[in-house]
């Protein structure tokens, strides 16, 4: 894929992502000016860079879509939910017909019925809003147009034209098409598109606004109207101007009606002059009197005399453009560069008597403009943001990962330059060095970690479409609130959160809220309220989903666990409300009576629990009956750098994830209690289950003797576990790396890190291991 073609399918999502957005919020606010100037915008920048690639039926639907919002800009008209699906199945076809592009360089075989199908469903649901399409209306081939409209449109063309309509027979298309004033913003060329019509007659072009001064003129905007006639039929004429239609009048006219609107001996009237033409000339003086360089005197003299003459046949002054054209060949054939600059001097001293009104005519500014010095033009401002492959910024942190091993291998070189050679003034030496880049590895792996942070926004901005679609199916009212968009979280953690919001989204709008009728009954507003929040508290990023729907039913959740085997009679009694609202997580559990589209398979709350715990964070869960509940989801910043604290058993060193760790303690070995086959020992008058590492790692050395244990207290599946080592280790950041190859399929382990002397440290996936 070319990169012009790369840069327009990053435009387009992102275009298509801001459209999407505004049009939703259009809907919720019908009189929000700035969403559809902003959605008119994306929509018509999208399809003029469309116009630069084939794909013709994707800038069809884009136009359509383009004049409907146009409309409704225009209009003030307010948008129906009805329309709003048509639109935004618009943006869905023309995402995946950018997703083809993407992945084949072209459009599908599909592409152009889907899209006049498509352009037509869009136009019909608009209805009478929609003005486009409407304009290129065809008369019946025996009927004459007005006398009035044909001689306004007849007026344009030479009465040499009743020459070719005396030879003709049959009808002609009269065609008037009228371009977009900022055509050349959406890469259109009018003149381009007028030269193309097919079995052309006559063509000529008029002013559909009085032409400005040269100093109010604006040159990037179209003020032409192009009148032609053609021999070619309707559909060809259509086919040509399939991407402008609203802007294009076809007229079937005969050609005795055309020869009759054209009066007999008609010749070209002498046009009224035009200041710009008396300034354009004035201007050519000026270049004709500077002072030129000998080598440059000649082209530019040549220069000055194609202008005037090229001005002159535009404003219709055929006589005077030939005086000069003829001057110019005159003094060419002479070889007389000194003639040929007064003869076209003198031509154009003389215009004043061939036109008298261009004698006050304002002339431009000559010698004296051109001696004052130019203004300088604004310093350009250089663009601030940069796209960069997601690979790049990977190896950057692969090395930034490597940089850490490095520095940590400095403390244990100068432990062994004090130890084993006695060089405590070296070690002393290596520690100061170390410090020094500590800090600088740190800095550089914050940068590092900044550029790879994106705001939680990039996760939200897919949920408002989300809810509405699934609202209007579930036929409930929701509004959808966002908070928290620019709390920036690392780019992988972002891209798992997806996946357990949109199950929890899911569930709240299919469970948790009710339907209108039943929150009236309630004593509740119509509209129900779901919320999803982000902020950043320390190193983790929190997520809220929170309704207020239903709430959370404790003895219903017990008694729909038991009839579902997962838990017993004995179980169901003991459990606390609290641990009956979190059976939501276990996998297999559903409230939902059947099984639909959109919930009650009992799967979507445990890919939930498990997905978050994958990444390092962890699920909580608070409801009330009748009020609402808020699932909390708790994550790090980062998924690059996991902070691990090491732990000694039997010499062989491990370490276990930070933000597992609640405290450590030392427990006398007299306070250990046994119930049954299981240990246990009191903590702030708690009892905590105690747990051997060695025996979970199934390791057959003996357990060290001495009069106390140290026990590493743990939060594991919403559980506070003791978990037996031999000794505390100290806390570092280590670059986590996946088991890959044979040990691929080895439970129990997170993954490896490097340590800063050369060893392998094996970090413990605590959750797998007590599981099993």
């Amino acid at each position: 894929m070319n990169e012009l073609l790369a840069s327009f399918v990053t435009e387009a999502r992102d275009l298509l992502a801001e459209a999407a957005e505004d049009l939703l919020a259009l809907e919720r606010t019908p009189d929000d000016e700035a969403a559809i100037n902003r959605l008119f915008r994306s929509v018509h920048t999208l399809k003029g860079s469309s116009g630069l690639f084939d794909v013709a039926p994707l800038t069809r639907i884009l136009h359509a879509a383009e004049d409907m919002f146009q409309a409704v800009r225009e209009q003030g008209v307010a948008l129906s939910a009805e329309m709003v699906d048509v639109a935004l199945r618009t943006l869905d076809q023309t995402g995946l017909w950018i997703d083809a592009l993407e992945r084949n360089q072209t459009l599908p075989d599909t592409a152009a019925a889907a899209s006049q199908t498509l352009a037509a469903t869009l136009r019909a649901a608009f209805g009478s809003v929609a003005t486009g399409g409407a304009a290129a209306t065809a008369a019946s081939p025996d009927t004459a147009p007005e006398a009035g409209a044909a001689a306004e449109l007849l007026a344009c063309f030479d009465a040499t034209l009743r020459r070719v309509l005396s030879r003709e027979s049959g009808s002609f298309r009269l065609i008037t098409y009228e371009p977009d004033e900022a055509c050349f913003f959406k890469g259109e060329d009018p003149l381009h598109l007028a030269l193309q019509i097919p079995g052309m007659a006559a063509l000529a072009s008029t002013a559909r606004s009085p032409w400005q001064t040269p100093d109010a003129l604006d040159p990037f905007m179209c003020n032409l109207r192009f009148h032609a006639l053609s021999r070619a039929g309707h559909d060809t004429l259509e086919a040509l101007f399939r991407y402008v239609p609203e802007q294009v009048t076809i007229l079937d006219i005969p050609a005795a009606a055309l020869l009759h609107a054209i009066p007999a001996g008609a010749a070209p009237a002498t046009p009224a002059a035009n200041p710009l033409t008396g300034e354009l000339l004035s201007a050519q003086l000026a270049l004709l009197d500077a002072p030129a360089p000998e080598a440059e005197r000649a082209g530019r003299w040549a220069a000055a005399a194609d202008v005037a003459r090229h001005v002159l046949q535009a404003d219709g002054h055929n006589a005077a453009a030939a005086s000069v054209a003829a001057a110019h060949a005159e003094a060419e054939a002479a070889c007389l560069p000194g003639r040929l600059r007064s003869a076209i001097a003198d031509v154009l001293a003389n215009l004043a008597a061939v036109v008298p009104a261009l004698a006050a005519a304002p002339a431009m500014p000559g010698r004296d403009a051109q001696a004052r010095p130019a203004a300088e033009p604004p310093e350009r401002t250089a663009p601030r943001t940069l796209r960069i492959d997601q690979e790049k910024i990977d190896q950057m942190m692969n090395l930034v990962g490597e940089l850490i091993v490095a520095k940590n291998s400095l403390p244990f070189l100068a432990r062994r330059a004090e130890q084993q050679f006695g060089q405590r003034e070296l070690g002393r030496e290596i520690q100061d060095q170390y410090s020094v880049i500590d800090r600088i590895a740190q800095e550089l792996q914050g940068s590092v970690m900044a550029v790879r942070m994106m705001p939680m926004g990039q996760v939200f901005q897919r949920f408002p479409r989300l809810v509405r679609d699934l609202a209007r199916k579930l036929g409930k009212q929701v509004e959808l609130v966002i908070e928290g968009e620019q709390t920036e979280a690392d780019k992988n953690v972002i891209e798992t959160l997806f996946d357990p919001l949109l199950h929890m989204v899911r569930n709240c709008l299919d469970h948790a809220v009710e339907p209108p009728a039943e929150r009236i009954a309630l004593g509740k507003p119509e509209t129900a309220i779901v919320k999803l929040a982000a902020r950043q508290d320390s190193d983790q990023v929190v997520i809220e989903i929170i309704d207020d729907g239903r709430g959370l039913d404790p003895e219903k959740l017990k008694r729909k666990a038991y009839e579902r085997g997962l838990i017993d009679e004995d179980r169901m009694a003991a459990m606390s409300d609290h641990e009956a609202r979190m059976l939501i997580f276990a996998a297999g559990f559903s409230t939902a009576a059947t099984i639909s589209d959109v919930s009650g398979r009992g799967v979507g709350m445990d890919v939930v629990r498990n997905a978050v715990e994958k990444a390092g964070g962890r699920v909580a869960l608070s409801s009330e009956l009748g009020r609402g509940t808020t699932v909390r989801l708790n994550l790090p910043l980062s998924m690059a750098v996991t902070r691990v604290m090491t732990v000694t058993l039997h010499e062989r060193l491990f370490g276990i994830p930070m933000d597992l760790i609640r405290e450590t303690v030392r427990v006398p070995a007299a306070d250990i209690l046994r119930i049954k086959s299981s240990e246990a020992f009191l903590l702030r008058d708690r009892v905590v289950p105690l747990l051997r590492l060695a025996s979970l790692l199934e390791m057959t050395e003996p357990e060290a003797a001495g009069d106390d244990v140290a026990v590493l207290v743990v939060r594991v599946g919403g559980q506070t576990i003791g978990l037996g080592i031999t000794a505390f280790g100290e806390g570092m950041e280590v670059i986590l790396k996946p088991l890959a190859g044979m040990l691929a399929a080895l439970g129990g382990y997170a993954g490896t890190a490097l340590l800063g002397d050369g060893r392998v440290l094996l970090v413990l996936d605590l959750k797998e291991l007590i599981a099993t």
